[in-house]
């Protein structure tokens, strides 16, 4: 059996903020329940396979009942959570590092770009973040890029790398639902190149750039680290707080649905022809023009949602940054 992580989402879409660009708003919400948990986490334990993994992700997962985090912190797997960090207290920044969880922490740039977005969340978020370095927790810090703060790469990234603790950073395009917030192919582009010069001027051996590492990996061990960058969508398994199962966090959809963990193996998941089909069809559906880019080798078609929306960005990227990332290999 091929091994895959779970995206955990254990209240759904339930969340304290309403972030603009947010493309989970409007899915169900609920908790889920101590049968469907152990259900879940005791059948995934049983796999095949040694490294094993569950993230919890929303909405906002920290709204989950305390049993959600009990239960996952006595499985034996690697934990972590996925969280816009303003409802962490100290008994959570405890809980986490007696755990050892990994957190990833939302913010998206100093107060007048992270506001724009978020709004009047940053300070909390700020706050949530110190009890984690108090607490000595692993986080590491997820930035949307959006129309907010497109245009201010170097800006952003020396604020994050300046003010926190942490030496990862991820940054994740935002291409939709909404189109006034959505960046394009071009702007896309723009920042990352801006964003890479300015992280190796200095701090290629400090700091951690989940996109950049992906590439480092494709080049030097033939593989990424990012899903969107393989050929196929069969990294991980999303499983909402009612335990039915989607193949992606991104396609959470009534005819995407897979079965449910309560009355499903995984197994039969795995092998469902819905989800066979979804997995390969990132390859099967690129065209031939895709499939001879000089980009495909690293990019793969990129993740089906941004197909062809951000194109032209990551070919300005890729012909810009591979070079470089090779030669410092």
């Amino acid at each position: 059996m091929r091994p895959f992580s779970i995206l955990l989402k254990p209240v759904g879409s339930a969340c304290n903020l309403s972030c603009k660009y947010c493309f989970y708003l409007e899915h169900e919400r609920g908790v889920m329940s101590k049968e469907v948990l152990e259900r879940l986490v005791s059948s995934y334990c049983e796999l095949p396979f040694s490294e094993k993994s569950i993230a919890l992700q929303g909405g906002e997962p920290l709204l989950a009942p305390s049993y959600i985090f009990d239960i996952i912190s006595s499985a034996p797997i690697i934990r972590s959570i996925q969280t816009n960090a303003t409802l962490i207290t100290q008994d959570f920044a405890e809980r986490f590092a007696r755990g050892s969880w990994l957190v990833g922490a939302s913010i998206d740039g100093p107060p007048q770009l992270h506001q724009k977005m978020r709004g009047e969340s940053f300070q909390n978020a700020v706050n949530g973040i110190r009890l984690l370095e108090k607490a000595n927790v692993d986080y590491n810090l997820l930035t949307v890029v959006s129309k907010a703060n497109v245009s201010e790469p170097e800006r952003l990234y020396r604020f994050l790398r300046d003010n926190f603790q942490t030496r990862f950073h991820q940054y994740i395009e935002c291409t939709g639902p909404y189109p006034e917030f959505a960046i394009s192919g071009e702007e896309w582009g723009e920042f990352l190149v801006r964003l890479f010069d300015e992280w190796r001027k200095e701090d290629s051996r400090v700091i951690s750039i989940r996109l950049f590492d992906s590439i480092v990996s494709s080049l030097f061990r033939g593989y990424p680290t990012q899903c969107s960058f393989s050929d196929a969508c069969d990294h991980y398994l999303v499983v909402d707080f009612d335990g039915a199962v989607y193949p992606c966090d991104f396609f959470v959809e009534k005819s995407l649905r897979l079965g449910n963990i309560m009355e499903n193996s995984w197994q039969e998941i795995l092998q469902s022809p819905k989800y066979l089909t979804f997995a390969n069809a990132k390859r099967s559906n690129l065209s031939a023009k895709c499939l001879n880019c000089p980009s495909y080798a690293l990019c793969k078609g990129d993740c089906p949602r941004n197909r062809l929306t951000l194109c032209k960005g990551w070919q300005r990227f890729f012909n810009h940054a591979a070079p470089i990332l090779a030669e410092m290999l």
